[in-house]
């Protein structure tokens, strides 16, 4: 008799956890009531659609009752997704990866660009010296959370920005909270941040960018992502939950100032205050893609030739680099077109997902 592999386990153990869950929300709906999804989000610039959405009523709208799920970063989220906790969310390119390699986890469209907003920063008193002398950059330990897409931007600006080597520095896993508290108190005067942590490091004690995964072309995204099982047994809840999202990037285009204003208000309702000069900085540094956008970049899903696909090669082939995968899973196994095209297919759902009006 074979063994079962702990990743064959894994996997199963997920498939049974997301029936049982799915089933009992199933029994629980009445007819005619909004479908309850779980949306699992972080308190970053893409989550701002479902926060207007929410304002707007565009949930109700296509027949859902949305909650939210906050976590500070993606690895506990999909681990969370992975014990099926949530339906559909969104998070950086590292956990999209992670998610599609061990439990399956469907990318289904691009949450917004992020090679700007990825860095690493130094303190007032040490940015210039490290930018004009990266020799100087040897021997320091630089904070990051492991397995996020900030360590891959890290370690890409410190190759091929600094010219440095992996053994000349030292990465030590942190939270994004808890760099915060550390450059914040003097312990590290080099780390790696991401946005709005970034603006608040700059606001607070002078902190500068000295790298940014834009500086090493990186091709860095969040992504829209649904679990698997989920998206098998609800394929019309995930295409709706498209449409919400895409209706919200059509609205924030046609009325910058009150997206910025918007953008304010969700982060402090998620306890991140960031001075009101950089939300316009943080909606342009980071832009998000209408449906239109999205079907090209998305386009060739199915033979892993899309232009997502290649970029979640790169991130696979960081993640193996790093020992956290052991192999590059195909892109065509986990990045899928399939859910746009439904919006796209759908003359109602299209008309909603393209409107930009109030």
């Amino acid at each position: 008799m074979k063994r079962v592999s702990a990743t064959m386990m894994s996997g199963l153990l997920f498939g049974v956890v997301m029936l049982v869950a799915v089933a009992g929300r199933a029994d629980a709906q009445g007819a005619g009531t909004p479908y309850p999804l779980r949306v699992s989000q972080q308190p970053q610039r893409w989550a701002l659609a479902w926060y207007v959405a929410g304002k707007k009523g565009w949930w109700e709208k296509v027949g859902l009752q949305a909650t939210m799920a906050t976590f500070a970063s993606g690895a506990p989220q999909v681990a969370a997704g992975a014990a099926g906790s949530w339906d559909v969310g969104a998070a950086g390119s590292i956990p999209s990866v992670l998610g599609g390699s061990r439990y399956n986890l469907l990318t289904i469209a691009i949450a917004d660009e992020e090679a700007a907003i990825n860095t690493i920063m130094a303190t007032k008193d040490k940015a210039d010296e490290y930018s004009k002398n990266h020799a100087l950059l040897k021997g320091r330990t630089i904070p990051v959370p492991f397995n996020s897409t900030g360590h891959w931007g890290a370690k890409i600006c410190m190759e091929k920005k600094f010219g440095l080597a992996p053994s000349d520095y030292t990465f030590v896993n942190l939270s994004p909270s808890e760099i915060n508290a550390a450059i914040s108190s003097g312990r590290y005067d080099v780390t790696e941040a991401w946005a709005p942590n970034t603006y608040q490091l700059e606001a607070t004690i002078g902190a500068r960018v000295i790298c940014n995964g834009k500086d090493v072309g990186l091709p860095i995204t969040s992504n829209l992502f649904a679990n698997p099982q989920f998206a098998k047994e609800h394929p019309d809840i995930v295409a709706k939950f498209l449409a919400v999202y895409l209706r919200a990037i059509a609205w924030e285009r046609a009325h910058p100032k009150e997206a910025e204003r918007y953008l304010g208000e969700f982060y402090k309702s998620n306890g991140v205050n960031i001075p009101e000069k950089y939300l316009a900085q943080e909606m342009h540094d980071r832009p998000a893609f209408t449906l239109q956008e999205q079907l090209k970049m998305l386009k060739g899903s199915e033979s892993g030739t899309s232009e997502v696909a290649k970029w979640m090669d790169q991130v696979a082939e960081f993640m193996k680099s790093v020992g956290t995968l052991t192999k590059v899973p195909e892109a065509k196994d986990y990045v899928t077109d399939k859910f746009l095209l439904m919006v796209a297919n759908n003359p109602t759902l299209k008309k909603f997902a393209e409107d930009s009006s109030d």
